[in-house]
């Protein structure tokens, strides 16, 4: 008998050995959402004591990051813009009196599906927590999609700054950053993107004689090893392939800001997402019901992974899925939704990063939010 969808999405987890259903999530640093948090107090910018010189290594490997960065991004181009390698505020703030800027001190980071922006509104209820448009509070994310681009985001992070001088904590919300699948590493992938599309335009300028003799297909196939390549010397000019989490440290440099997770059991974050997004619907229609092709969405999704992760592997499945073969290429989507339900491939880059992340259930915030903010 086939396995229904939330099955089959739970079998390819358990498989690789990433999640289980049930099993605990690890809590990395307890952070009090909101129970902790000190009235605020107007124009406190400064911290009581000043944070604790970096190490030798740690300043050495937030110097090669910030290098990477001037390769990836525009995060350094500016240095009215450019933010310092230490803040001393509880917002990381910096800038003169003409221009301050401010990033958040605390950050959502998804998952979709998950109740992110529910949460992210019930800790701005909290006197100590800026109240911020949402263009400025819930960010489509900086450290990965092409915009916002450095200033841009800046821009939309300026009424930030009064409500830092007034002593609350500024905070954003972005369900895209922490599942950083290929599609939303926009920041890192243009090369391979760009080379790509010339491919294309080329391939499909062909006369009718060629495509006959080499078929479209194939000729995007055999040009995904130098679109591949195109980006891999892209890594070497900058000394190392960035990521959300790298990219992240290296604008932070020493401050610590808060992270926090929303984790949904990754059946039922896909499950939703079938119904989330017309496209997926729409697709199987022709099978006559929604479960039946929530069915095949799923056997599909599973099948494109298990033979893409019997040849190069989970992890490289889960970051480059599209870019290895053509095949992936042209699987529905990618499996976006199933690899995004891998939560144990994403993690580990983010706790190498930062010391404050706290990984939260969102079943249980789902049957008692109260409770949850209060941890």
């Amino acid at each position: 008998m086939r396995l229904v969808p939330f099955l089959v999405a739970a079998a390819i987890c358990l498989a690789i050995a990433v999640c289980q259903r049930g099993a605990s999530v690890p809590r990395v640093a307890r952070i009090h959402l909101t129970s902790s948090l000190p009235a605020p107090a107007a124009g406190q910018l400064v911290r009581d004591t000043p944070p604790p010189a970096p190490s030798a290594a740690a300043a050495e490997r937030l110097r090669v990051l910030r290098g990477a960065a001037r390769v990836y991004t525009d995060v350094f181009r500016s240095p009215d813009s450019s933010p310092p390698e230490h803040f001393e505020g509880r917002n990381p703030c910096w800038g003169d009196g003409k221009a301050q800027h401010c990033l958040p001190a605390f950050y959502l980071l998804g998952v979709y599906q998950a109740g992110v922006l529910d949460l992210y509104s019930r800790l701005e209820a909290h006197p100590s927590v800026a109240k911020l448009a949402r263009s400025s509070r819930v960010a489509h994310s900086f450290y990965s999609q092409v915009h916002p681009t450095w200033s841009e985001y800046l821009r939309a992070l300026a009424p930030a700054v009064g409500e830092a001088s007034a002593g609350r904590l500024i905070g954003e919300a972005s369900p895209v950053t922490f599942h950083f699948v290929w599609v939303h590493q926009e920041k890192f992938n243009t090369a391979y993107v760009e080379a790509m599309g010339g491919f294309w335009r080329e391939c499909n300028g062909r006369s009718a004689a060629a495509k006959l003799a080499l078929p479209h297909r194939e000729c995007m196939r055999r040009r995904m090893p130098e679109a591949r390549a195109a980006e891999a010397a892209v890594a070497r000019r900058a000394g190392l392939r960035l990521q959300p989490p790298t990219l992240m440290r290296a604008v932070y440099g020493s401050f610590e800001p808060r992270l926090v997770l929303l984790l949904r059991r990754p059946a039922e974050r896909m499950h939703a997402a079938f119904y989330n997004y017309v496209h997926y619907r729409r697709r199987y229609a022709e099978l006559g019901s929604d479960s039946a092709g929530e069915l095949a969405w799923a056997n599909e999704s599973v099948s494109a992974f298990e033979r893409c992760t019997a040849r190069f592997g989970a992890e490289d499945c889960a970051l480059c899925f599209e870019s290895l073969t053509r095949e992936n290429e042209e699987t529905f989507y990618h499996a976006d939704q199933l690899i995004k339900g891998l939560y144990a491939l994403f993690l580990p880059h983010w706790r190498r990063e930062f010391a404050h992340l706290l990984p939260l259930r969102s079943e249980e915030y789902f049957a008692s939010p109260r409770a949850v903010l209060g941890r």
